[in-house]
């Protein structure tokens, strides 16, 4: 019985999947709760709601890619809520950066175990000291195990470190490291491990290893003129700027290949260089197409960066050193089924002059410390194969997070691959998993424990609907561009709570109970969004079960006999009302216009708990 709508029956995953910010976090916070909470001025609950499945959510508050935005259901009405910056907002109050001890911050994770650790289970080996591998010791020393990290550099933070100090501060990322830290696990700095320790020495002394060294490699450059002096990779080039504190020389004029987020760190930190005059960033892709992120894009053209766009690099011109460099015109870059594959038109060729170049062009790993025998989990360049879900690698007891996984990422996906190593790290060690108890609360509740309606008035404040998204103020690109200074300003308590107040507030959906309905209409009309349809049961696709089930119960009758007892004519007369989540602004009009009280705006929240075994 094929229709024209193929409907979902609404269970508790459904309502909580409404919270798409949450759905989109590759860890899971509630962002809508958080922004809520600002909106409401509960700062320290915003935070507790920010901490709790993420251990950076200090360091998230400045540079996270914010996949929880691009989720937003605001963003399918105008632009999505500013949540980023809003986490910023409620970590400077209550986060690593704004207490005296980090430590104190430990109390909020809602990781299973306990705030500070117990030391007393087994012991575990942790290969790096970046995102992934903090987190998985984070997790793993608050259910009591005995972790040993491993690192190669003489300070934890991994590519923390190489995010330009314009956008992340130095002291947040130390406290952030800080505060893991201080849960008593043994640190080893400067020893990396295939040099200073062998990893079969490793396996041997612990009774299971996370491997995250991140993607420190540069790709090699692919160039003619590669050797000379003053081309440089951009991870390097980063590094010597803000780990090692001593730039690399690369004159007045620099050009910068790649358009990547990576390459958008290069050209700006180049641009505050002394010295440089000049700097270009040599894109394959015109504008619409580059990948890195549109702010970043934005604020590298405002603080003088130029860009040539649809220029292939051909090679490195000069003698000795770098004089410029050969582009070529691009024609397209994707081909009729989108994957890369560019073409040229190599009538076209010019010669820049230039004095140095960055190829920013793509990371590798080094995971040459995992044994020969072991060849077959490696993959390219350097990447680790592991379960995506498990972070298993195939070899007995070692697990893998982070960036030596899944390649080059952002940080939030490294901080969930360090979170599901740490819980498969404690289920291969006690044979057992967490049980994981989810189970909707819905509120408020009467007396005596029924949902009751919420009125917009009471989850939206007025003219919601109308704010415009505003982003956090930065410095002027004029004086940023001379240093080193933090270029985005803080939300004022106004400003916040005015960009919180934008949050449609999806943890509220209007509830339908069909047998109060008089189909008037009414809701359908007032919807603003047209998130609303009534259709006849004859339109709905009743070859999926769930559907089918809903209406055998509503008709009394089994589909299969509706030619005996005449059920095609019951379905043609009978409706069914059809509300699109995603369209929903959740201003409540429809439960106010419904004379009856069939549809009810209620607060429908979803738990989990963990049980340890």
């Amino acid at each position: 019985m094929k229709g024209k709508y193929k409907l979902h029956i609404p269970e508790y995953q459904y309502y909580a999947d409404q919270v798409a910010c949450r759905k989109g976090c590759p860890v899971g916070t509630d962002a809508g709760g958080y922004v809520q909470a600002i909106r409401s001025g509960l700062y320290e609950k915003a935070y507790a709601i920010a901490r709790g499945p993420n251990p950076f959510a200090s360091v998230c508050g400045w540079v996270c890619n914010a996949p929880c935005e691009a989720s937003c259901t605001r963003g399918n009405i105008d632009s999505p809520v500013t949540i980023r910056a809003l986490k910023r907002f409620v970590t400077e109050k209550f986060g690593v950066e704004a207490v005296m001890d980090p430590a104190s911050t430990l109390r909020y994770s809602t990781a299973p175990g306990v705030p500070y650790g117990r030391a007393t289970g087994e012991k575990v080996a942790i290969i790096g000291g970046g995102p992934a591998g903090l987190t998985a010791a984070h997790d793993l020393a608050r259910l009591g195990y005995r972790i040993t990290m491993f690192e190669a550099n003489k300070r934890l933070g991994g590519l923390f470190y190489l995010v330009p100090e314009y956008r992340l501060p130095r002291p947040l990322i130390q406290a952030e490291v800080d505060a893991i830290a201080s849960m008593g696990f043994d640190i080893r700095l400067g020893t990396k491990v295939g040099k200073d320790v062998s990893f079969k020495e490793i396996q041997e002394e612990f009774k299971s290893v996370v491997v995250a060294v991140g993607a420190w490699g540069s790709r090699p450059v692919p160039f003619e003129g590669k050797e000379l002096e003053h081309v440089y990779s951009a991870l390097p080039f980063l590094q010597s700027v803000y780990l090692d504190h001593s730039p690399v020389p690369v004159g007045r004029r620099v050009a910068v290949v790649g358009a990547g987020n990576v390459a958008m760190d290069v050209c700006r930190t180049a641009v505050r260089l002394p010295g440089v005059e000049k700097v270009s960033v040599i894109a394959l892709e015109d504008w619409n197409e580059m990948p890195a992120d549109d702010m970043e894009i934005e604020d590298a053209v405002a603080e003088g960066v130029e860009f040539l766009v649809r220029k292939g690099t051909r090679r490195v011109v000069g003698e000795g050193k770098v004089q410029g460099l050969e582009v070529v015109r691009v024609l397209s870059v994707f081909d009729d089924q989108g994957r890369f594959s560019p073409t040229y038109d190599e009538t076209e060729k010019s010669v820049i002059p230039f004095d140095s170049v960055v190829f920013a062009i793509g990371q590798t790993i080094d995971s040459s410390f995992i044994p020969s025998e072991h060849d077959s989990v490696i993959g390219r360049n350097g990447v680790i194969r592991a379960n995506i879900h498990s972070m298993e690698t195939g070899i007995p007891g070692v697990f893998a997070a982070g960036d030596v996984v899944t390649g080059p990422r952002i940080f939030i996906d490294a901080i969930a691959g360090g979170q599901k190593a740490a819980a498969s790290v404690h289920r291969y060690l006690t044979g057992k998993s967490e049980e994981v108890k989810v189970y909707a609360v819905s509120t408020p509740v009467d007396h005596r424990g029924n949902p009751t309606p919420i009125w917009p008035v009471d989850f939206n404040v007025d003219g919601y609907y109308g704010i415009s998204r505003a982003n956090p103020s930065l410095l002027t690109p004029e004086f940023r561009k001379t240093n080193f200074e933090l270029a985005e300003l803080s939300f004022s308590e106004e400003e916040a709570r005015e960009q919180a107040s934008r949050c449609l507030t999806c943890h509220v959906n209007p509830i339908f109970e069909g047998e109060k309905c008089i189909m008037c209409g009414g809701c359908v009309d007032v919807c603003p969004e047209y998130a609303l349809k009534m259709i006849p049961l004859s339109d709905v696709d009743l070859d999926q079960e769930s559907t089918a089930k809903v209406v055998e119960s509503f008709l009394g009758v089994e589909l299969s006999k509706r030619e005996e007892v005449g059920v095609d004519q019951n379905l043609d007369h009978s409706t069914a009302m059809i509300w699109e989540g995603s369209r929903c602004i959740r201003c409540g009009l429809c439960a106010k216009r419904c004379p009856t009280g069939a549809i009810s705006m209620e607060f429908l929240e979803i738990k989990q708990e963990v049980a340890l075994p």
